[in-house]
């Protein structure tokens, strides 16, 4: 019953949509972070795993992608609630849940690492597909629902950029970027139709 109760407030559409203005700020602030003391990372020849090796980089990156974890999972929490199709924010909120895996296990542990990392970016953009191709509500729902389509496909796309440079920073980075821009649209949506 508890439980219920609490997942019930998290799911405040509201708060949902505060999260999702959120998200991208905190996984952003903490790789630029994570950059200023790490002058040894180059986009083209590392992954953005790599800043959360060690140091003070490392508690900086791994910090901040737990906390976007969090946000993410409220997140989808909220969408949970709203959407009339729901597999999609379930799917995103596994993601989210990767997410905070990807902080938890940084790089320095190998295995459990790489999985929660793809178990996240797989999840993903599988979620946002599927909320793009369900939300067929209204003309709002319908632009948000073709970006995220455009959006998952970028994202599916993106590894692409392998072929020219050696490291992956930059496909994960387009992604979550533009993953994450979603959020921080629908978030801002959901805020003001709930205020």
């Amino acid at each position: 019953m508890k439980y219920k109760i609490c997942i019930e407030k998290l799911g405040k559409p509201k708060l949902a949509g505060l999260c999702g203005i959120l998200i991208p700020f905190v996984f952003l602030f903490s790789i630029l972070i994570a950059m200023l003391y790490s002058p040894w990372f180059k986009w083209t020849n590392n992954a953005l795993s790599d800043l959360g090796a060690e140091g003070v980089s490392a508690f900086f990156l791994n910090n901040g992608l737990i906390s976007a974890g969090f946000l993410a999972f409220f997140f989808s929490i909220g969408l949970i609630k709203i959407l009339s199709i729901k597999i999609g924010g379930y799917v995103l909120a596994i993601s989210s849940l990767a997410l905070i895996g990807v902080g938890l296990f940084p790089i320095t542990i190998y295995n459990l690492h790489y999985i929660t990392s793809a178990i996240f970016f797989i999840s993903m953009t599988i979620g946002l597909l599927t909320i793009g191709i369900t939300m067929k509500h209204n003309q709002s729902d319908q632009i948000m629902g073709n970006a995220a389509i455009v959006i998952a496909l970028v994202a599916f796309f993106s590894p692409l950029t392998l072929y020219f440079y050696k490291g992956i920073a930059i496909p994960e980075m387009i992604i979550c970027f533009f993953v994450f821009l979603w959020y921080l649209s629908y978030g801002v949506k959901i805020a003001i139709k709930t205020t």
